[in-house]
This record gives C-alpha cells, structure tokens and sequence, in this order.
C-alpha cells in the first residue's frame, strides 16, 4: 500500500511583494485565487499520478487545478479535510517588510501558537490526523492514493502517517512545488 503525498503546483502569483502586516490578507487572497503555473508540471509526476488507484486533493482551487492538470480520471469531490492550514496574521498597519519575511515569521508564530484569522495549530493537527484516517482507508480499497494537497498540511499529515506505523520521508517543510512524498506501510524510517 502506498499513500503519495504531492504539493501543489506553484500558483502565478502578483500580489505586492511588499506590505504592512494587515495588507497579508491581500496578499493570501491575490495567493489562493492564482492560477497555477501548469507548465512546470514533471512528467515524472504525471506518471506517477496515472499508477495511482486513486487520487484527491483539498478543496482550494490551486489543488483543485493542479489535480486536473494530471489528467487522471477523477470521480472524488475536492475535500475541505485536506485543506490548508492557513497563515495568521495581525491587523498593525505598519511597517512595511517583504511578503516573504512575514510569511516566514507568521507560520513560525503559527507553530508556536498564533492563529489570528486562521485556525490554530492544534485543530490543524487534529484535521490532520482525520485526514491520515481517510488516506489510509482509501489505501486500504484502493492500493494506492495520491492526496494533491499543501505544503503545511502535507507536514502535518505525514507526521500523522508515521505515528501510524507508515515510513516515508520524515521532513517536508520547504519541498517545492509538485513535490512528490511517498509513504509505505512497514517499519519507520530510521
């Protein structure tokens, strides 16, 4: 049995590459509503979607694009349970800093607690843990399944996986886009 954890293709983002820590809500929603950049999509993956015996992926458009540019046949609605944890952020006006930094300061806050206009770590934890369950049903009917999903949730999922007896890759923080995690039921990875 294997469950195939994939990030997203890269969405074709424009949004300011500057702005005020209240100006990230912009900022996330110009992010989830990108189209995704579909030229970059590896073959590899491609192929590796087609072995699968099935494939799912989280509610928000990005994932929802990215699974059809796989061109699988794909019967299963876009699940919400697989969606990502998104970033907090506070409402200061000021200062000024690259969207970058805040992104990497607001999910590190993220992790250690903070959750403004977002949900916290601990129920993303537990959705992630609700969506391990269904991976791991869905590879016992199935033989295989590849989630088209996010970069945090992906974390969080295969740290529930493991906790499950599944080995596989143990860091997933900062993969690339169509990056592709493969988990098989057997001793943990050491």
């Amino acid at each position: 049995m294997r469950i195939i954890l994939v990030r997203h293709g890269r969405p074709d983002h424009s949004a300011a590459r500057w702005c005020s820590p209240a100006q990230m809500k912009d900022w996330i929603a110009c992010y989830n509503e990108a189209d995704v950049a579909g030229h970059e999509l590896p073959d590899r993956l491609v192929a590796l979607a087609a072995e699968a015996g099935v494939v799912v992926c989280s509610s928000v458009a990005r994932c929802v694009q990215s699974r059809a540019l796989l061109g699988t046949d794909c019967c299963r609605q876009p699940d919400p349970l697989f969606a990502e944890a998104h970033l907090p952020y506070p409402d200061w006006p000021f200062p000024r800093l690259p969207a970058s930094l805040w992104r990497l300061l607001f999910r590190s806050a993220w992790f250690c607690g903070f959750a403004r206009h977002t949900e916290p770590i601990r129920e993303s934890n537990r959705r992630a843990g609700a969506a391990a369950d269904r991976l791991v049903q869905l590879a016992e009917a199935h033989g295989s399944v590849l989630l088209m999903g996010h970069g945090i949730m992906n974390v969080l999922i295969a740290r529930q996986l493991r906790r499950r007896g599944w080995a596989g890759p143990r860091h997933l923080l900062m993969k690339g886009y169509w990056h592709a995690s493969v988990y098989r039921k057997g001793p943990p990875d050491r």
